[in-house]
């Protein structure tokens, strides 16, 4: 995105110097949503990482919820000569869709074509580019705002949640890392829903520690309903509590980092194959 500059530690991983084997094509699977928001901020996304890999075949795809559906995206990449197609799910953190729905749909759109071999990589979890978007969109926020230092900040980084133990345990760790990086002693983790502890009984806690300054995080790739829950749950605690400086950072959203995100795991799974 315009406005910011990429490190060089993030460059790193994107597709530079990395030679892709011919007729490789990457299926890129998002969750799929009924707000057209978030559908469109993951073409979006689909757009950016094909600019950034000329050279390979991109298709996107949901997995509900919206078109193309997986086996349609996978017979598109087909018909364009892919003959690798590695398969990409845009998705924060592994839980059921990553771990079994996505490959049961990949498979189901494979049977029968003998001919393509397919390669299934990791989902974008703590990858240092995500990392480093989203401290961006905290240090956009708090630029925006003129709000006050870091020590007297209480961050809360909030995820979607899932009933999957792996899938918590990373988003805690995600945040572990955040609170590292953008050097704010106190940096909280909760969730919309599916899991414990939630957005309202994280904020109430904070709001009750004698911090100045309460910065909330969506950790939410796209716009849509969860985005827009977050920001009227944040706008209610604003009025309970008018002393304290409420600010909602902007979602991770299409971001070039996102795209070289995506690129390095599918480079990283075809290093893989190739070992």
């Amino acid at each position: 995105m315009a406005g910011f500059s990429i490190p060089t530690a993030i460059m790193s991983t994107s597709n530079a110097g990395f030679h892709w084997p011919p007729d490789t094509g990457l299926l890129l699977v998002g969750h799929g949503s009924r707000e057209p928001t978030g559908v469109r901020e993951f073409l979006a996304t689909t757009g950016l990482v094909a600019g950034m890999a000329a050279q390979l075949t991109v298709e996107p795809c949901f997995l509900e919820f919206a078109e193309p559906a997986i086996a349609d995206g996978f017979r598109t990449l087909v018909r364009r000569g892919a003959r690798r197609i590695v398969v990409v799910p845009v998705l924060l953190f592994s839980a059921g869709h990553a771990k079994r729905d996505i490959p049961a749909a990949v498979a189901a759109a494979a049977a029968g074509e003998t001919s393509v071999n397919v390669l299934e990589s990791d989902h974008l979890g703590c990858h240092e580019a995500i990392l480093e978007l989203s401290r961006l969109r905290y240090d956009q926020a708090i630029a925006e705002h003129a709000a006050a230092g870091d020590d007297e900040t209480v961050l809360v980084m909030v995820g979607r949640g899932s009933h999957d133990r792996q899938a918590t345990a990373e988003m805690r760790r995600f945040v572990e890392l955040r609170g590292r990086a953008a050097r704010v002693p106190r940096a909280r983790a909760c969730f919309v829903a599916m899991a414990e502890p939630r957005l309202a009984d994280v904020l109430d806690e904070a709001a009750l520690c004698g911090v100045k300054q309460i910065v909330v995080e969506p950790h939410l790739l796209f716009g849509g309903v969860l985005v827009d829950r977050v920001r009227r749950t944040v706008a209610e605690y604003a009025g309970r509590y008018p002393r304290i400086r409420w600010v909602t950072t902007g979602h991770l959203g299409p971001s070039e980092l996102v795209a070289r995100a995506i690129l390095c795991r599918a480079r990283e799974t075809l290093s893989r194959s190739e070992a």
